[in-house]
């Protein structure tokens, strides 16, 4: 059963962001669904840190998108999304602030379609 699952996500590998992108947990699991073709890690965090983390921990994430949530190009388009999902409970700056937070950022990166699930918690 797991390997028809597997068969058909190779076909259309699904993004799943990682919401803690420097743990080692994360980035060994990272590592091995990079290897296994059949999910696209997307991991959260500061470009350079996510990657000294993985190289100190051996783990290959050549390749995989790192999103650091200080520096992304959709972040304003995000704040306004997250601003019209709350109905006025936050205003602007209350969500950019949120938002700079890995939870806050992975689950509006899934809301708007920019992955497909999330994992997070680590």
């Amino acid at each position: 059963m797991f390997e028809n699952l597997v068969e058909i996500l190779k076909k259309n590998p699904r993004k799943i962001v990682y919401t803690e992108g420097t743990d080692a947990r994360i980035l060994e699991s990272a590592s091995r669904l990079k290897a296994g073709g059949f999910l696209t890690p997307v991991l959260v965090g500061n470009v350079d840190e996510v990657k000294a983390a993985a190289a100190k921990g051996g783990f290959d994430i050549e390749g995989l998108e790192i999103i650091d949530p200080e520096n992304y190009e959709g972040f304003d388009e995000m704040v306004e999304t997250m601003v019209a999902l709350r109905k006025g409970k936050m205003s602007a700056e209350d969500c950019a602030a949120a938002l700079k937070k890995s939870n806050y950022f992975g689950t509006m990166l899934v809301k708007m379609g920019k992955a497909d699930a999330l994992l997070g918690g680590a």
